[in-house]
């Protein structure tokens, strides 16, 4: 195609390093097709890459501050550098992803559609002064975009319900994944300083260490599935604000040698690989990118039924909105109730959802069979969100967009 006839697209995040939202703009400007669309990437903050990349990247050079003027001050700053990039470039069609980058798409608009990708369950995400401001904004400002790319149909009913979108504005594209690039990058060999780990059996979990993620409810579940299975390992790959209190919980249970906390890993897929299961304890999410990765790794799943996603991704024929108190053995991984969220410390008792978390841990390890059914279909489920598949929809709202 002559390359005046390409449509340009940018895409517009605050940074390319770490994170599930990062990973996904990274595979959207590697698979989106350069026959038809000019890919821009503009980032606020383009210091560090961890991620590939295809198409122009443009570096807005504006770092985040935790100074509350400075904020404010980058704000119109960043509004106004992507406004001339827009204009420069003959922006089409913008898409941003995460909370800052909607902002500045939506008040950076020249001649563009702007598309905004939902990545969370936002009623569960919102808390405090930030929480009630992005609440109203949010009801007031995202039924003027052009198009809102909901991650799941639970993020799509979250924003209907809770703050009225026009649910003709909502499209559902759910996440995508490159397989066969996770196949091979889960064949690489770790480090020789892990081996000693995997050496034992080890459950795993992936993210941020961050209230959302729920990971000291994990640990405490550990350490009640560890008096059943003593050689049991617990692995967890992230990093963020929690990490003194984590590993302070672990201390305290006297878990030190048996929790290993990597930090955050450009190739997360060779620790899963070799573990035996992996654990989603979040609290709440969009659509976790973690869990259909681990699926593609060829490991069973065990995740919480927080809204919104697992439901979506492991047991296709119930309500999204069911809420279960109990262990769900369900088509293609395993539920369990969403933990209550509280802070607790190493002596204090378990509660009953930590107490199903671990009984699940110490089921699904030593029956094999089931074990092993459950291998087998996470793989087949992971084929369903292939890169191809899901990057014909993303282009079929591009063309859409952009011929209204």
């Amino acid at each position: 195609m002559d390359q005046n006839m390409k449509v340009n697209v940018s895409i517009i995040l605050p940074v390319l390093q770490s994170g599930g939202a990062e990973r996904i703009v990274s595979d959207l400007s590697l698979f989106l097709s350069s026959n038809e669309f000019n890919k821009n990437i503009i980032l606020f903050d383009g210091e560090k890459i961890d991620y590939p990349y295809e198409g122009n990247l443009i570096d807005c050079n504006i770092k985040a501050t935790i100074n509350p003027f400075g904020k404010i001050a980058n704000l119109f700053r960043r509004i106004n550098k992507v406004k001339k990039i827009k204009k420069k470039l003959h922006i089409k069609i913008s898409i941003s992803f995460l909370d800052a980058a909607h902002i500045v798409n939506l008040f950076s608009r020249t001649e563009d559609k702007v598309i905004l990708s939902i990545r969370n369950f936002k009623s569960k995400s919102l808390k405090g002064f930030y929480g009630i401001f992005y609440y109203y904004f949010i009801k007031v400002f995202y039924n003027k975009s052009d198009q809102i790319v909901a991650v799941s149909e639970g993020v799509k009913n979250d924003l209907t319900d809770k703050f009225k979108i026009n649910k003709d504005k909502i499209v559902v594209i759910n996440n995508f994944y490159d397989l066969e690039k996770i196949k091979k990058l889960s064949k690489e060999a770790i480090e020789d300083r892990y081996n000693h780990i995997f050496n034992s059996p080890v459950i795993i979990n992936i993210g941020r260490l961050t209230e959302q993620k729920g990971q000291w409810h994990l640990i405490r579940a550990f350490s009640r599935a560890k008096e059943e299975i003593d050689d049991l390992k617990l692995v967890i790959l992230g990093d963020g604000e929690m990490e003194n209190y984590l590993k302070q919980l672990v201390s305290g249970l006297k878990l030190e040698g048996e929790v290993f906390f990597l930090g955050f890993q450009k190739n997360p897929f060779k620790f899963i690989s070799k573990s035996e299961i992996f654990i989603l304890s979040s609290l709440y999410e969009g659509f976790p990118n973690v869990l259909v990765e681990a699926m593609a790794c060829g490991i069973p799943v065990v995740s919480t039924d927080c809204k919104s996603g697992p439901r979506e991704i492991l047991s296709l024929n119930t309500s999204k909105k069911y809420d279960i108190k109990t262990v769900e053995w369900a088509d293609y991984g395993v539920l369990v109730p969403v933990c209550d969220g509280e802070y607790y410390k190493a002596n204090d008792a378990l509660r009953i959802e930590e107490h199903i978390l671990a009984e699940c841990i110490i089921d699904l390890y030593q029956n094999r069979e089931v074990y092993a059914k459950y291998r087998d279909k996470a793989i087949k489920r992971a084929e369903y969100f292939k890169t191809e598949r899901t990057i014909l929809q993303y282009e079929k709202l591009l063309k859409k967009v952009v011929s209204q």
